[in-house]
């Protein structure tokens, strides 16, 4: 019996090695993937303001990475004891608020430095609902459990997110010509902003995201949200809260991503980087018995192969 479709994205037109460099940003499940590119030992760099979830922040982020632009006083909060930017995720925080900008500021300017050199940029969109300050106007990437009466809600039009990111896929054009990008869209599920109101914002998403790569020739789209919704489509797929994709889901669709980015050669490799991590992984046993030294030995050989294959790797 067959209880998924079992869809495989077509190969993109370039592939991704352990020589290039990756830029990841965006929502939760973009950490997800750079997690496993990571430890398939590639060099990443990812979400340096935290998680993102909606277009604007995602676009005010990269567009304050390229000019390296310094917080300004305007945008931080304090709760709690603690200072927050509304620009960055909870995540980012400081005791003081000169600690907190510089660093921000520190994370922005290296964060410009990765952007620089990297070979793909990966941009996950999260939600296409935001909130701006109703005293500053500012949309924020995170409201930081203030009071709600000093936000406005609102959803992003298809035409608004095509707008913004054309102009920003130019400047990046510019700033890192040999730069691609990938667009995914979360198959994280916004339940909160209730059922219609999470797919009326994925449609607005997967709209946006498909003009902007008709448009640009260094633009590509991988279907992490098709192969979630459509693909596996089922609960068992998601974590209790029905929202968030479960490990097996998102192993599949690492599986997925690997067979449309990656060579047969970078697959194998990261197969044997598998095994190392087992290795490395493993419950530390007697020191000094023979089964703990038959593990080092494993460890030391399968690390020797790995830098033949691929010198560039580093553990």
């Amino acid at each position: 019996m067959q209880f998924h479709l079992n869809y495989t994205p077509p190969k993109f037109n370039f592939e991704i090695d352990h020589k290039q460099n990756l830029f990841l940003i965006g929502s939760c499940f973009s950490e997800n993937i750079g997690g496993l590119l990571k430890q398939n030992k590639f060099k990443t760099y990812s979400n340096p303001s935290g998680i993102l979830f909606n277009p604007a922040s995602i676009h005010q982020s990269l567009t304050d990475i390229l000019n390296a632009k310094d917080l300004s006083d305007n945008f931080i909060l304090s709760r709690n004891g603690l200072y927050y930017s509304y620009l960055h995720h909870t995540s980012v925080n400081a005791d003081t608020t000169e600690e907190l900008k510089e660093t921000i500021n520190y994370q922005t300017k290296k964060a410009q430095d990765h952007l620089k050199k990297s070979d793909v940029l990966i941009i996950t969109f999260g939600t296409a609902f935001f909130y701006h300050h109703l005293t500053t106007g500012q949309v924020v990437a995170n409201c930081h459990k203030q009071p709600q009466q000093i936000f406005e809600k609102n959803l992003l039009a298809p035409n608004e997110i095509v707008s913004a990111y054309s102009g920003l896929i130019k400047k990046l054009k510019v700033f890192n010509p040999n730069l691609k990008i990938i667009f995914t869209v979360s198959p994280i599920k916004y339940l909160r902003d209730g059922v219609v109101e999470n797919n009326l914002s994925k449609s607005t998403l997967i709209l946006s995201v498909h003009e902007l790569i008709k448009q640009n020739a260094n633009c590509f789209y991988f279907p992490a949200y098709e192969l979630v919704i459509d693909d596996l489509r089922d609960h068992r797929f998601y974590k209790e809260d029905l929202a968030h994709p479960n490990e097996l889901a998102i192993n599949y669709v690492w599986e997925k991503f690997s067979d449309a980015c990656f060579s047969e050669k970078t697959i194998e490799l990261n197969k044997q980087i598998t095994k190392l991590n087992l290795a490395l992984n493993h419950r530390e046993m007697s020191p000094g018995s023979q089964e703990q030294q038959k593990l080092q030995e494993f460890i030391a050989k399968q690390k020797g192969e790995l830098k033949k294959l691929a010198p560039e790797i580093e553990f």
